[in-house]
């Protein structure tokens, strides 16, 4: 009997036969480089392509929010003007002219937050205030008015629900009472009470009696009536929670906001975020209806806010808040916004803005960082149909 000690080598499965040879070192060498180099250069295209899907994500991202946004500017600067007044210092149909002059549209500049604002100069901060039935498009009607309390037809416009009267006759808007002939009254709304189907204005409309003109006639019924109110857009710091932070504890996120005010036109009642990372939001190309005759057109363009006389940092200019603002001659524009990335891309060189003009490639969050973030910007053009058909 053969024993497993005295099995001869040519019986081994994994012996090699007459004429067969095995790897040397050498072979074997170069065969694990080969192996070597393959394998770093899937791994070069795999990470290559895990950063080109990175940054298409990060436009794809920034596109996103910034379009976002600007359909909410859109959609709000298009009906900006309807059932409302463009400018009631001019407004003849105004009447009483209301405590705080009531304007479609207002700018402002040097209004909002900025990162790193020293790493990234010529960055405009523009504020948007705009005016109107912009959140209540419903219109109502009266059945009386007695001082302050103006009683409304529960006519099945109403709102159903106790909640869904508070949340449209609140505090922070403005009642607009107009009657058959034209005349508009915008009073602020004091309190509500949903179930007398009541609203009490801090002042009372007042009443047609001899030479004065203004008010109401009889007993008010019949009149009609909406809510108006001030919506602003513009950049915020993000001071949610959880929300990044630089090395000095100031917000490194900024938000694009449509925040509603109160009627004071300052004071934020709320806000809703539109945009992410937001950088600068901006007019251009602003065309303006320079004959007051609504039969005749004489367009002026006016290419850039600092250009121009739309508007400047004291307030003033053709969209501004003091002196002679001409709101009601506004007939299209263009907006400009631009977000940017929420974190730097490795090896992005900076480069800042040399003016106001000149495009914007990057930002910087750190002087440290060696890269910057990459932006995106989008253009909307907007024209203003409710604004002609109120031209004054």
């Amino acid at each position: 009997m053969r024993t497993r000690s005295s099995r001869r080598p040519s019986d081994d499965p994994r012996a090699l036969r007459p004429g067969e040879r095995g790897f040397n070192l050498i072979e074997l060498l170069m065969a694990m480089a080969m192996a070597t180099i393959i394998f770093m250069a899937i791994t070069l295209l795999y990470t290559y392509e895990a950063r080109s899907l990175g940054a298409q994500f990060q436009v794809a991202t920034m596109d996103r929010e910034a379009r976002f946004a600007m359909e909410h500017l859109r959609r709000d600067l298009m009906t900006m003007g309807s059932h409302t007044t463009p400018n009631s210092v001019v407004d003849g149909w105004v009447c009483p002219k209301p405590a705080i002059p009531i304007r479609a549209i207002e700018l402002k500049m040097n209004d909002g937050y900025q990162v790193a604002p020293l790493l990234n100069p010529f960055v405009r901060l523009l504020s948007i205030r705009l005016f109107g039935s912009l959140d209540v498009k419903t219109r109502f009607r009266t059945t009386s008015i007695v001082g302050t309390d103006v009683i409304l037809e529960n006519d099945g416009t109403l709102p159903a629900t106790s909640a869904e009267w508070d949340d449209i006759f609140s505090d922070d808007r403005f009642l607009r009472i107009s009657g058959p002939d034209g005349r508009m009254m915008f009073f602020a709304i004091k309190s509500s009470n949903f179930g007398s189907k009541k609203v009490t204005l801090t002042s009372a409309p007042p009443r047609v009696s001899g030479s004065q003109l203004c008010g109401f006639q009889g007993t008010g019924s019949g009149l009609s009536i909406d809510v108006q109110g001030f919506v602003r857009y513009r950049i915020v710091a993000d001071t949610r929670p959880g929300a990044p932070t630089d090395s000095k504890g100031k917000a490194s996120r900024t938000l694009l906001v449509r925040e509603r005010l109160e009627v004071d036109g300052v004071k934020v009642a709320g806000a809703l975020p539109l945009a992410e990372n937001a950088v600068e939001i901006g007019i251009y190309d602003a065309i303006f209806d320079s004959n007051a005759d609504p039969d005749k057109v004489g367009p002026t363009n006016l290419p850039d806010f600092e250009k121009s006389k739309l508007i400047t940092t004291s307030g003033a200019g053709y969209l501004g808040s003091v002196g002679t603002p001409m709101p009601e001659r506004l007939r299209s524009l263009n907006v400009v916004l631009t977000v940017r990335t929420e974190r730097s891309v490795r090896g992005r060189m900076h480069n800042p803005r040399s003016h106001t003009q000149s495009p914007l490639v990057t930002y910087q969050l750190d002087a440290e960082d060696d890269g910057a973030c990459n932006v995106h910007t989008v253009v909307g053009r907007i024209a203003m149909p409710t604004m002609v058909a109120r031209n004054l």
